[in-house]
């Protein structure tokens, strides 16, 4: 259970414009330069467990969480703070719990000595000094704990960053013998009328641990609102991320509707919303999109 949530730390863009001495700062800021300690420590418990993991209808996977869920809860602090980590775990093997781009000591690392044996409690201190997106995974065995659950997000909110509607993506893939139940391959020339039969393709890539429209939630926006989407890939294999209808600027200002990212990989974007209507959102690789990274982002005029 989380001890300590951050959500939107945020200041309007009207009140940053009226301080000019704020938009020197922030225009000579290099990206590798720290933001500033706050003082604020945010707590966080996890407890690692192994769990079923419904990634749609009828669709039952063998999965190992963090908090019981796939992704983990999200790390969500400002730049500045101390982040602590408190894991407990409680399932049948090691795990761990490391992050990208925060700062922390070896001992912090989520290996070697930060790794949990089944019943034992580790503590991870990091300093979250640069904003942005970041995974956090298991390190204890990357492949399988990853494989089988053990990622999450980390969002760090810069002090200038302005109010927006917030989409938090992870990717991941799932390895299709661990599923416990797939819908008509319970058993050699068996099949279900519970949930849909996919190929044999189906449930083996995901996006926030859920498969196909019949699975994940759709996105929602509304006109005239800053959308920010925050992606990050956990997953065995690389994939992109495509939104229809829409545009933005990637990390190097190249317009852009499909982002592309490599396992560990992570980026945050942004754009005004302008275009209503129910639009399709998924990884543009063909075999993803008919192993389940299929969506709907749904705008409201």
């Amino acid at each position: 259970m989380r001890r300590a949530h951050l959500v939107g730390l945020v200041v309007s863009a009207l009140a940053l414009s009226a301080c000019s001495g704020e938009d020197e700062a922030k225009s000579a800021r290099s990206p590798l330069d720290p933001y500033p300690s706050t003082g604020v420590i945010r707590e966080f418990d996890f407890t690692v467990e192994d769990v079923l993991w419904e990634v749609g209808p009828g669709a039952v996977y063998e999965a190992v969480a963090y908090d019981g869920q796939v992704p983990g809860p999200p790390i969500e602090v400002g730049a500045g703070d101390r982040v602590v980590v408190h894991l407990t775990n409680a399932s049948s093997q090691p795990a761990s719990l490391h992050t990208h781009v925060s700062a922390f000591a070896a001992e912090s690392d989520g290996t070697g000595d930060g790794i949990a044996e089944p019943g034992e409690s580790v503590t991870m201190t990091w300093d979250a000094l640069y904003p942005g997106t970041f995974p956090y995974h298991d390190h204890a065995d990357e492949v399988d704990g990853m494989a089988h659950g053990l990622f999450g997000a980390v969002i760090v909110h810069a002090p200038e960053e302005v109010p927006a509607t917030e989409h938090v993506v992870v990717l991941a893939d799932f390895v299709q013998s661990d599923y416990v139940q797939l819908p008509g391959t319970l058993d050699p020339g068996e099949t279900t009328d519970v949930g849909t039969y996919r190929g044999g393709h189906q449930y083996m890539h995901t996006f926030n641990g859920k498969a196909y429209g019949d699975g994940i939630p759709p996105f929602l926006g509304q006109v005239g609102d800053l959308q920010r989407w925050r992606i990050v890939s956990v997953g065995l294999e690389f994939h992109t991320f495509h939104i229809h209808g829409h545009r933005w600027l990637d990390a190097t200002g190249v317009l852009t509707d499909n982002v592309f990212l490599m396992p560990g990989g992570y980026t945050t974007f942004e754009f005004l919303e302008d275009n209503p209507g129910d639009w399709p959102v998924h990884c543009h690789v063909p075999d993803h999109m008919e192993g389940g990274m299929m969506a709907e982002y749904v705008v409201s005029p």
